[in-house]
């Protein structure tokens, strides 16, 4: 048996895997030859811009010690329209990016209102966004004139409208509406008579994603799942609002984007969780498949010629960069593809990050659960096992790049990742399983997961942790009170402890939509009650480690403190470490250094990897 390794070398080893950087959302200069794109080079993301020439030394455009969270290059000019918050607020104020960084002119500043970009005007003179300067819970649409910064609001809603874009002439902007998480509409506004025209009427739910305008501007194509398990691409004729399926698979369509010209599409297909990239010459009957790496790719971009398509892209064993697809004419299949970035590592060899094994189970009604189970290389069996629950809960846990993850294997730990009941990517009734009444059936399928897990590979059974954030962290609790006996520890991040006091003080524009998700707090309220973990607090065994941020604006504060209060009242251990800089989760890296190294310290004292080679029972 090897001896446990020490504090100081864990924090050391800690610093190095979460200091690893990543680089997305890449947008084309209007020449093409620059690319500008998000980089956590510094220790959160800002933007950076690299040449396309072989000279490729990327430059630092932005210098603020908060995130920048989104970026649009104009197409026609060289400015950057860009978004940032303080503290993890997610109260994003506009800002332009000018003379290649010398100027910075902020559009918007008002730290109390959420602004979501929206789009440039085809001349450029104006932009779109969304605000809720009017009421917290709504979101109006805007333009503002650029030339003046008069704002005009040119849509005024009571729900959640976003911008979308732009008809080619000018006359009209696209807007979408979310109803909850997965009942969306479109509709055309006119911005001379002020007019909202519905394009997607329906019943039931349906989601519309990535809508584009036509060269014409008289069809939008869509990914949509309307009337389907997943989501196709449709085209939706503007005159007659007339909805037509072009290309459907048994996966989702995702990441639409067209090129400048309208001609040509790109998309990519979740496939059981990986991407697959394609193409789509409209012209042409169907799309094609482009060649790249196993892996996420996201941030689709083309250049303004439309013989350039920029994206992200990584995979459990590299992390994300920059990758570039030069084609030999437009909507042509055939090309070059390159890496354009080279995200540090900080010297971690990528041969030493694990692939997982993707593992589906039968949970306690016979429904398929995938999962995705990570073992370590170089240790000995039976192995401790974090168990990684993944927040949303409408999203997915994909093999992407997780620095943690790995770190975790590097200790010697195995790590599973659910996707149970309720997330993304396995269809509509998948992710309708857990509303409201079948909250806890998620936590029924982590546990299924975990014992099959246990019963076929080399695991320790008394090592065994629930690691989890947002949604994430509810499960964490859920799964430390629903079965006591399966866990040694949990670590919930920003995790929901009861659904009734998160939906009376999360954000008013979120409560709606939450509550699609949950349940009512007022007329589900005594059922809400009796699934919330601090109502159930007594029933948890295991010690607790809890990590979130003092300006949460979704799941806020007082749900770490009242579980940490209501354990440590009943003699429990429970740890609570706060973040007066961070919101949802921890996104400066000198944060998630510090709060992570003390979750491991803590899991490392319940969930021993000194213990590796011992008998399972």
């Amino acid at each position: 048996m090897e001896p446990a390794p020490s504090d100081e070398s864990v924090k050391y080893s800690l610093r190095r895997y979460l200091s690893m950087k990543s680089a997305f959302s890449p947008e084309f200069s209007p020449d093409d030859t620059k690319l500008a794109y998000l980089s956590d080079l510094t220790g959160v993301p800002q933007i950076w811009m690299t040449s396309l020439s072989e000279s490729r030394v990327p430059q630092q455009m932005t210098l603020d010690d908060e995130r920048v969270g989104f970026l649009s290059f104009a197409s026609k000019s060289e400015r950057i329209a860009f978004g940032t918050d303080r503290g993890g607020s997610e109260r994003f104020q506009i800002h332009l990016l000018e003379d290649g960084g010398d100027s910075v002119t902020r559009l918007t500043d008002d730290p109390k209102v959420i602004h979501n970009w929206g789009d440039w005007s085809p001349d450029e003179t104006a932009i779109a966004f969304s605000s809720n300067a009017r009421d917290q819970a709504f979101f109006d649409i805007y333009v503002q004139d650029l030339s003046d910064r008069s704002v005009d609001m040119v849509h005024r809603y009571d729900g959640n409208a976003y911008p979308v874009s732009w008809s080619p002439d000018g006359s009209k902007l696209l807007f979408e509406v979310t109803h909850t998480p997965f009942n969306h509409d479109l509709f055309l506004l006119d911005l001379a008579d002020k007019n909202a025209e519905l394009l997607t009427q329906h019943s039931g739910d349906a989601a519309f994603y990535s809508p584009t305008f036509d060269a014409a501007g008289k069809t939008i194509y869509c990914a949509t799942d309307k009337d389907r398990e997943f989501a196709a691409i449709a085209r939706i004729d503007l005159a007659s609002h007339e909805l037509e399926y072009v290309y459907a698979e048994d996966w989702d369509v995702e990441g639409l984007s067209a090129t400048e010209d309208r001609r040509t599409l790109a998309f990519t297909v979740n496939d059981g969780g990986a991407s697959r990239l394609m193409v789509w010459d409209l012209a042409k009957e169907a799309p094609e498949d482009l060649t790249t790496p196993k892996g996420l790719v996201g941030g689709l971009d083309w250049s303004n010629d439309g013989r350039k398509l920029a994206f992200s892209l990584s995979s459990s064993s590299t992390n994300s960069d920059i990758w570039l697809y030069e084609f030999e004419r437009q909507g042509s299949p055939r090309g070059n593809l390159s890496r354009l970035t080279s995200s540090s590592t900080c010297g971690i060899p990528e041969a030493s990050f694990v692939e997982p094994e993707l593992v589906k189970t039968r949970s306690f009604d016979e429904l398929e659960v995938p999962s995705y189970l990570y073992l370590p290389k170089a240790a000995t069996p039976p192995f401790p096992l974090v168990v990684y629950l993944h927040g949303g809960p409408e999203s997915q846990f994909r093999p992407g790049f997780s620095p943690l993850i790995q770190f975790f294997l590097k200790l010697g730990f195995g790590v599973l990742a659910t996707n149970f009941r309720g997330s993304t990517g396995y269809g509509r009734r998948f992710t309708h399983l857990d509303d409201v009444r079948g909250r806890m059936d998620t936590v029924k399928d982590a546990e299924f997961a975990l014992r099959h897990v246990l019963d076929r590979y080399p695991v320790d059974k008394r090592n065994v942790a629930a690691w989890g954030g947002s949604y994430g962290g509810f499960m964490v609790l859920g799964c430390l009170y629903s079965n006591p006996g399966l866990w040694a520890a949990g670590v919930d991040i920003v995790g929901i402890s009861n659904f009734v006091t998160f939906l009376k003080n999360t954000g008013p524009w979120r409560r709606n939509l939450r509550i699609a998700e949950y349940g009512d707090p007022e007329k589900d309220k005594e059922f809400l009650e009796s699934i919330s973990p601090d109502k159930n607090a007594h029933l948890i065994k295991s010690p607790l480690f809890i990590i979130h941020g003092t300006n949460d604006p979704r799941v806020p504060l007082g749900e770490a403190e009242q579980i940490a209060e209501t354990l440590k009242k009943l003699g429990r251990e429970a740890h609570l470490m706060k973040f007066d800089d961070e919101g949802h989760g921890l996104v400066k890296l000198k944060n998630r250094i510090a709060g992570y190294s003390a979750a491991v310290e803590f899991l490392m004292r319940h969930v021993s990897t000194s213990r590796q080679g011992a008998a399972s029972p």
